[in-house]
């Protein structure tokens, strides 16, 4: 295949996209007003985003939201790759400002033909579209300070040039956000052949790490991926399924950006903000943060004080309530048995749109709180949270990620719950930022893990990393699991407590019980986690910083320590 070949091909397609000739729509998205507008919010675009620009911008056809994680800035210049209808465009255009600048570049007269009109109708003076390619792009030299791309360098036959000329526009200093597919794994010649592959971003993807090892030649510094999970479609060749990856991909040029010098909330370094026990804005961290007990030695015995705040478990789950935002109506006589194929079918599109494990359960009183499901029956669904809300002190900024993710999940659990009520099943969702039930309570039922004494569920997968959401349904034979293996938890975490020191506003205290042993309570009122993005308790867990399998083989090596001491005492 001749790179003018798949470029013509591609070109038209997407040319007839932008004229509504073509409404497949995508490479990424379903068909139809709805399900594009679904789709956005699946792969990370927010309801109030989406209102927020012209509707004929959105053409479904990302694989991602750079613009949520490129944090544009008032009065920067913006590049976007293959802008197509301007979605991204005119996102960042909210963000630069009047002072700022937008450019959208596309390959199609036809795009850039749209986008101009939706500006246009949108009233945004500050943005402005050209007609070009990548690898040749019409912009001067250094005259960029962030450049975003959306599911396009992949649709590219050449990418070492592209990103050379990427590299070529942007300021010293500058950055690079950029969401693509990506693959592990090799794929069928017949795909790799196919043009029709090509210009649905599945052909031209490039294997993994080749991809950031051409990033890098390029020139670019601290290349990373900040976020990735599997990609799939309906109707998705089974040969390619777990083979190709979405991910949200950072690079800088020229000087690198250490973890020592981000920056805090309040202008000063984290690195040095944590080392003075400072919290945000200069309050103090309690005491207890300043002991500095390690892992697995004696705590101290904080006593309740007078008028505690009310007492309560961790959701999490920070309270609300959430209309049911699912697209398809539930079925007026749904089904209540599903298929084996029907499971393996939504756990590979879960997978696709982000979740990293699925676990089913039945719903009982205990983890009830606020409203008793309709439906008896849970499929409980985990989501990474970001590193970047970890590194991230407390405050507006560190809230503002932690809402995203929360946003996040919950669209993608809608998209979810419309594919089992498509297949004839009844549902009703549970918004992870609600408090219908219990999260962690949920999944440590489910078997996805074990709750800590912060009262956050932990996994193999993520640790304590991560936010969780559930949808209720019908289906009467969900594959439940009843898995203690993790169990194991509770008793190192007894041993560790390093996540209630880590807390400064002591929302986990240890209080005496009357038998002279401990219990942790946790203080719904004072934790900041749901109003400041707080996540001291996370960073400092052990399961975090080093991993499930690292903590568990650390636990094993130590009970095997203490039982053979003690048979050595007993002989």
């Amino acid at each position: 295949m001749k790179e003018k070949e798949i470029k013509d091909f591609v070109k038209e397609r997407y040319s007839k996209i932008a004229t509504k000739e073509d409404s497949s729509c995508s490479c990424c998205s379903g068909n139809g007003m709805a399900g594009i507008i679904q789709q956005a919010k699946a792969v990370g675009y927010s309801e109030d985003e989406i209102k927020s620009i012209p509707a004929d911008a959105i053409f479904g056809l990302g694989c991602g939201n750079p613009t949520a994680l490129a944090e544009i800035k008032k009065g920067e210049t913006v590049l976007d790759l293959g802008s197509g209808g301007g979605i991204d465009v005119f996102l960042a255009a909210n963000k630069v400002g009047d002072q700022g600048k937008v450019i959208g570049v596309d390959m199609t007269d036809n795009m850039v033909e749209t986008a101009t009109k939706n500006a246009k109708a949108g009233g945004y003076g500050n943005v402005e579209f050209k007609l070009g390619e990548i690898e040749n792009l019409p912009i001067e030299d250094e005259s960029i300070d962030v450049i975003i791309s959306n599911c396009v360098i992949n649709l590219t036959p050449n990418k070492s040039v592209a990103f050379k000329e990427v590299f070529r526009v942007l300021n010293d200093g500058g950055r690079i956000l950029i969401s693509d597919i990506v693959t592990e794994g090799e794929l069928p010649d017949e795909t790799r052949k196919s043009f029709q592959a090509w210009s649905e971003c599945t052909a031209g993807a490039m294997e993994k790490e080749e991809y950031l090892e051409t990033i890098r030649k390029a020139g670019f510094k601290d290349v990373e991926i900040i976020e990735e999970h599997f990609f799939t479609e309906k109707d998705l060749d089974e040969r390619l399924v777990g083979k190709i990856t979405s991910v949200q991909v950072r690079a800088l040029k020229g000087e690198t950006m250490s973890k020592d010098n981000k920056t805090a909330c309040c202008g000063e370094s984290i690195g040095e903000s944590r080392k003075k026990d400072l919290g945000c804005c200069g309050d103090v961290v309690g005491e207890s943060r300043k002991k500095d007990l390690r892992c697995c030695e004696g705590n101290e015995v904080e006593k309740p004080e007078e008028n505690l705040e009310e007492i309560s478990e961790c959701g999490c789950g920070c309270g609300g309530e959430f209309p049911d935002q699912s697209l398809i109506k539930n079925p007026d006589k749904p089904k209540n048995m599903a298929s084996p194929d029907f499971f393996e079918s939504f756990e590979k599109f879960a997978q696709a749109m982000g979740i990293v494990s699925i676990g089913y359960t039945q719903v009982t009183p205990e983890l009830i709180n606020t409203e008793e499901p309709v439906y008896p029956n849970a499929i409980v669904l985990t989501l990474e949270m970001g590193k970047d809300i970890i590194t991230t002190p407390p405050g507006p900024e560190a809230q503002k990620l932690n809402d995203a993710t929360y946003e996040k999940l919950g669209n993608i659990t809608y998209a979810l719950s419309d594919f089992i009520r498509s297949n004839g099943f009844a549902t009703q969702v549970a918004h992870p930022y609600g408090s219908m039930v219990g999260f962690s309570q949920l999944g440590e039922k489910a078997g996805l893990g074990w709750i800590g004494q912060s009262g956050l569920l932990i996994s193999p997968e993520l640790g304590p990393r991560q936010k969780i959401s559930a949808i209720f349904t019908t289906i009467q034979n969900l594959p439940l699991t009843n898995d203690e293996n993790h169990s194991w938890i509770s008793d190192y975490c007894e041993k560790c407590g390093k996540c209630i020191k880590a807390c400064p506003e002591k929302a986990l205290i240890e209080i005496e019980t009357c038998c002279g042993g401990k219990t942790i309570e946790f203080i719904q009122k004072r934790c900041i986690g749901c109003s400041q993005g707080c996540t001291y308790c996370i960073e400092d867990c052990p399961f975090d910083e080093k991993g499930y399998q690292h903590v568990k083989d650390k636990s094993d090596r130590m009970n095997a320590k203490l039982a053979a001491k003690k048979t050595r005492s007993c002989s």
